[in-house]
């Protein structure tokens, strides 16, 4: 069983509270050693107040650069855009010149777009100081879900790609997912999640790597440091 670093909380505030001091004294750090820092930001509904509390730090957001780990392969004013959540919540207040990277490029699919958008991602620094990861109920991790029949190419550990399409059946809208090859450039990987449920399907991802659980390949390697932030 891997040996994964699991911070748990008796409340969602408390959790914050850490990962806000964490996540901001790293990104301090990686500027104040190296010139500049970056972190790869997740979507979703989770990481929202996460952003929203980063806003307000002093940091010097010009030297700090964001990526996202997938996105939906709609326009980045659209509602389900994940660039437009860390726009309207990370990329405000003290952070308002940071800078941020997007996954869409001006391609009708992601498949058309990916080589455009490994480009313009081209200008992160690596190693990525923080990966940051959800989960969800089904086991998937950025958009590499289970039911993808793109999702074991995005997992292989020899495709040295940025980033892969991902289609789903009965989905219209196609997304675009950073690879497992592209997550392990991290310095550190923080998987953050709320409830029973995610923390048994997290159980489970411990026991064994399985293309039926994806966040379990990020689990069973040895090349990048992950820690759990976990509250009810």
């Amino acid at each position: 069983m891997p040996q994964i670093a699991e911070h748990r909380f008796d409340s969602r505030q408390e959790l914050l509270a850490e990962l806000l001091a964490t996540v901001t004294g790293t990104l301090a750090g990686a500027v104040r050693e190296q010139g500049k820092a970056s972190m790869l930001l997740s979507g979703g509904t989770t990481p929202g107040v996460l952003y929203q509390q980063m806003s307000q730090a002093d940091l010097e957001w010009e030297n700090i650069w964001f990526g996202l780990t997938d996105e939906r392969w709609v326009a980045p004013d659209h509602a389900d855009s994940n660039e437009r959540l860390v726009n309207e919540t990370l990329v405000q207040n003290k952070a308002s010149n940071t800078n941020l990277v997007g996954l869409k490029s001006d391609f009708p699919t992601p498949a058309e777009g990916c080589a455009a958008t490994e480009q313009q991602n081209a200008v992160l620094p690596k190693p990525y100081d923080i990966v940051l990861l959800g989960m969800g109920t089904d086991g998937h991790t950025a958009s590499l879900f289970p039911t993808s029949k793109d999702t074991p190419a995005a997992l292989d550990p020899a495709n040295s790609c940025a980033c892969h399409p991902i289609r789903r059946d009965g989905e219209d809208v196609q997304r675009i997912s950073m690879t497992l090859s592209n997550l392990l450039q991290a310095k550190q990987i923080f998987l953050f999640m709320y409830g029973a449920e995610k923390s048994a399907v997290f159980a489970e991802a411990l026991k064994e790597k399985t293309d039926v659980l994806p966040v379990s390949h990020i689990l069973h390697q040895d090349t990048v440091p992950v820690t759990l932030y976990w509250a009810e």
